[in-house]
């Protein structure tokens, strides 16, 4: 049987001895291949390739009638040196996934590239919008994915935070301030440890979105509150509607004692009665005669919070 070595000394020999004509017949399925890329539509061969001399001298005689002439490159659609080789069909299919996984990581870093110098010009224009996912952070650019970690918060919440030029060190600083206001031993607090989790998370969201001059007055108490009492103030309306509020007789407490709207009152009432008391400007409300009152100048104090000051008519009970 001949060897690897000795098929290719036969080669070399014949192509110093033969004619080319000779040639053709002798390795006449060589030849079809050559003469098929020359006539392709679609494909390209270069200089050298053009003869099939060359051609054979470069690719080599067919290792066997199960191998076919592949690109390594298909994109490049050119036959020459370097560019083409013999393959069976499992190794032209093992080469074309390595192929694809080798663009994508390609495409992958030149897209990440793209990001990173398009967050550099952002960098140098502060009120620009965010583009992609890098953002400039103590210096370096850094995925958006690693700005939420440092702050806690899900990635898709930095559209929001991120939102009027804030950049991600100025975040950093409110995140800090946030952290100093936070009480994880409020009792005003729900009992269930995912309940609690969910509210500082979307404390932060919010403190992050405060203005810095606020920082200090804008506290987990005060968005409990804001976010309790206008519930509770639903509750209550619902129940007036359907004579519930103050019911006249058993079966019409019982009907308010079974009503969701009444259950969810009585869960918030006594946790923002204690929340009250530790904010003193409204510690002075009762939250049965001025619960109105009180839901009007929370939302008010809010939007100040966020917008910067509001232009408000001033009562004595101005926000």
């Amino acid at each position: 049987m001949s060897t690897d070595a000795n098929v290719r000394g036969e080669l070399d020999q014949d192509l110093k001895d033969l004619t080319l004509q000779t040639l053709c017949r002798k390795y006449a399925g060589e030849a079809s291949i050559h003469r098929n890329i020359l006539m392709s539509r679609g494909t390209g061969v270069t200089g050298t390739w053009r003869d099939f001399r060359a051609f054979l001298g470069d690719i080599g005689t067919r290792p066997s009638e199960n191998h076919v002439l592949v690109l390594i490159n298909r994109l490049e659609r050119t036959y020459g040196p370097g560019r083409a080789r013999w393959m069976t069909p499992e190794e032209q299919a093992a080469h074309e996934a390595d192929f694809d996984r080798l663009q994508a990581e390609k495409k992958r870093e030149a897209q990440k590239i793209e990001h990173e110098a398009a967050a550099i010009r952002r960098a140098k224009a502060p009120n620009a919008p965010n583009f992609g996912q890098f953002t400039p952070m103590g210096g370096q650019q850094v995925s958006f994915t690693d700005v939420a970690k440092k702050l806690n918060i899900p990635v898709a919440a930095l559209s929001k935070t991120m939102a009027g030029g804030r950049s991600a060190d100025e975040l950093i600083k409110r995140a800090a301030s946030a952290a100093e206001v936070i009480n994880t031993e409020a009792t005003w607090l729900p009992p269930d440890p995912t309940r609690k989790a969910n509210f500082f998370e979307a404390f932060r969201i919010w403190h992050m979105q405060v203005q810095p001059q606020f920082s200090r007055a804008a506290t987990p108490t005060f968005l409990f509150l804001y976010i309790a009492l206008p519930v509770m103030k639903e509750c209550r309306d619902e129940l007036v509607d359907l004579d519930l509020w103050n019911p006249l007789g058993q079966r019409a407490m019982n009907a308010r004692d079974s009503h969701i709207s009444w259950k969810k009152y009585c869960e918030f009432m006594p946790r923002a009665q204690v929340a009250m008391m530790e904010i003193p400007i409204y510690a002075t409300y009762s939250l049965l005669s001025d619960l109105d009152a009180l839901c009007e100048r929370i939302v008010t104090a809010e939007k100040r919070f966020r917008e910067g000051p509001q232009k408000v008519i001033h009562t004595h009970r101005a926000a």
